[in-house]
């Protein structure tokens, strides 16, 4: 692997996990362009581990306390960073007023009682889902629900985004054009794995990512840094939920 695949590898699993991993000491978005190529990657290896985790916690511990802790470190490993996007945007999109004062509302800091709901339907979906799935099959499907979830964000990129000067904005500008594609190489390679339940997981991915672009453009007019984690956590909640039904096709 060559120096700059290495650096952009670390500062993607930096940026979307907690796990140690060296970082440049000053921020370069070129880099973090470059980075956005990982994003599947990173997730399939988040979900490996928590996949093992699940399967290896079940022998010894209730269904329902291993699936609880499962989402708890699935949010610790994460490092909750696209929860409080989750949080913003239902406060926002779900606010009866113009698309700047709902843009208002998702830069505040302060969260009302549409993001608590969101935040709280969206783990108990995640919990749900994970508790009907069979533990052995998680360390599979886990890595490619988390890579479908992460691989969305590039597909998201292509909607308008809303401000020049945030992250999403810098992201969108350094990423490769080749990064989409050179991206779905795992997510393709675990489909394949997970037969048919892979497919539909797949094609249920497209399709949360097409509603919710959708709705962003009719709210408030196109993307940003919080409709990517809205992205990713609603992706990765709905995806959990389906493959526990769909798990009898792998």
């Amino acid at each position: 692997m060559s120096d700059l695949l290495l650096k952009s590898f670390l500062s993607a699993i930096g940026f979307l996990t907690i796990l140690p991993a060296p970082q440049e000491k000053e921020w370069d978005p070129a880099l973090y362009g470059r980075a956005g190529a990982w994003y599947p990657a990173v997730g399939a290896i988040l979900g490996l581990l928590i996949g093992l985790f699940f399967a290896l916690g079940s022998r010894f511990i209730p269904a329902s306390v291993a699936a609880a802790l499962t989402v708890i470190g699935w949010v610790v490993l994460s490092g909750g960073l696209h929860w409080d996007g989750l949080s913003d945007c239902c406060d926002g999109f779900f606010y009866a007023g113009t698309p700047e004062k709902r843009l208002a509302i998702m830069k505040d800091v302060n969260h009302g009682t549409f993001a608590v709901m969101g935040i709280v339907l969206t783990l108990l979906l995640k919990f749900s889902g994970i508790m009907a799935l069979d533990p052995g099959k998680s360390i599979i499907l886990f890595p490619l629900i988390a890579a479908l979830s992460r691989w969305s964000i590039l597909w998201m990129l292509r909607q308008p985004v809303i401000s020049p000067n945030g992250m999403a904005s810098s992201l969108k500008e350094n990423l490769p054009r080749s990064a989409c594609w050179l991206a779905a190489i795992l997510p393709l390679a675990l489909i394949i794995l997970t037969k048919w339940t892979g497919v539909c997981l797949l094609a249920l991915a497209a399709v949360i990512n097409l509603l919710i672009g959708l709705m962003a453009r009719r709210k408030v007019g196109g993307i940003n840094g919080d409709v990517l984690g809205l992205t990713v956590e609603v992706t990765e909640a709905l995806l959990v939920a389906a493959a526990a039904g769909l798990a009898g096709l792998y």
